[in-house]
């Protein structure tokens, strides 16, 4: 008898658990029956339905989620040829709206740089030549463009 019990039991928390689930199936249909009148209604005023969907997903994200794909994107369009600006340039402009100090800027470029390369580069003022050496030290300067060193060479004092 304990055993049928239990195993009445058991049917009916299945049947339950079965039950709330269909429920929350039916919901979910009907949200989405509203989501699609909303969306409709948007659309008849004239609104972009696509680009409200696009926000929506954006919205429910983070910030850094978003930059990370973002940046990703942004390499993957510019080595396509979908991209004009350099995705390391509009990094770099992230960087310093997000509030980054210039140091910390050069810090962070320094660390893109191979051995044996370098990155001239305008950071919030004087423009920097960063380089790497072969051993891999990475070096900073203030960069002043060679046509500038001569016309300052010619120019009389006052």
């Amino acid at each position: 008898m304990t055993d049928q019990l239990a195993h009445t039991s058991a049917r009916e928390e299945l049947k339950s658990y079965i039950e709330r689930i269909e429920r929350i199936v039916e919901e979910i249909v009907a949200l989405k029956d509203g989501q699609r009148v909303l969306f409709a209604e948007a659309k008849a005023k004239g609104y972009d339905t696509k680009a409200m969907r696009r926000i929506i997903k954006r919205r429910q994200k983070g910030p850094n989620e978003i930059a990370e794909a973002e940046s990703i994107d942004g390499t993957y369009m510019h080595a396509l040829g979908m991209q004009a600006d350099n995705p390391l340039h509009v990094q770099v402009a992230r960087l310093v709206r997000d509030g980054m100090s210039r140091d910390q800027v050069i810090e962070a470029f320094q660390l893109l740089i191979p051995r044996s390369g370098e990155i001239i580069a305008s950071v919030g003022g004087t423009p920097m030549r960063l380089w790497r050496t072969e051993d891999g030290k990475a070096c900073a300067e203030d960069y002043v463009p060679p046509l500038f060193e001569q016309f300052m060479s010619k120019r009389k004092p006052t």
